[in-house]
């Protein structure tokens, strides 16, 4: 009975190799090893060390396979959430976005005050949630931006100083992020740095496609 059970055990750990979804990987992994433990324990002379290891292994699968099936419980987003979700983190998974979400601060600017100004180093990239704003280049007018758009993405993107002058037309919501806090964040997270920087390169090129009477 308990060589079947070490045999059942490693037919479990081959199957395990061949499964790509790591939550049934390592839950096929803690059941193989739970396995072998009968053998190892009946044998003429009880091989407690192997019996270590495989519990060693049991409970470092055990802990894994929690931690990752809390990352995959639902999430629920508020009504802000959702809008910042639909307006532009779509490629992002609800968790993925209040990742970003969470270091960030809301910010509000009253109608005529700069939110940016023309050639400056600025160490932060803003999102307007609700509200307009004003784009100029050099005094003349390039465009009206809105819910949905980065201020400053350029600058944050190749560290360069601030290419316009951005002041509110109108009361302005948006969220705000340190440069400091959000490069962490990407550096820990190498999927979101690749989301992050697509959904700010589509950004960018959606502003400069956009005709400079576009409101």
């Amino acid at each position: 009975m308990f060589v079947a059970l070490f045999f059942a055990a490693n037919v479990l750990f081959c199957l395990a190799y061949v499964v790509r979804d790591m939550a049934y990987l390592r839950s096929i992994t803690i059941i193989a090893a739970s396995c072998t433990l009968p053998y190892f324990y009946f044998q003429p002379v009880p091989l407690y060390s192997a019996m270590g290891w495989q519990m060693a292994f049991i409970l470092i699968n055990g802990v894994n396979l929690t931690l990752l099936l809390l990352e995959r419980r639902p999430v629920h987003l508020d009504a802000t959430e959702q809008r910042l979700h639909n307006l532009t983190f779509r490629n992002l998974t609800p968790r993925e976005m209040l990742r970003v979400l969470a270091i960030g601060q809301w910010r509000r600017a009253e109608p005529g005050e700069r939110l940016i100004e023309q050639g400056t180093h600025i160490d932060e990239l803003m999102l307007i949630y609700s509200g307009r704003a004003e784009v100029r280049i050099e005094g003349a007018f390039r465009a009206n931006v809105g819910p949905g758009d980065f201020l400053g993405e350029m600058s944050f993107a190749i560290r360069q100083p601030t290419s316009a002058d951005v002041d509110a037309t109108d009361t302005v919501t948006c969220l705000v992020w340190r440069r400091d806090d959000l490069l962490q964040l990407l550096d820990r997270h190498p999927r979101l740095n690749d989301a992050i920087l697509a959904i700010i390169g589509v950004d960018m090129a959606q502003k400069l496609s956009r005709p400079a009477d576009q409101s």
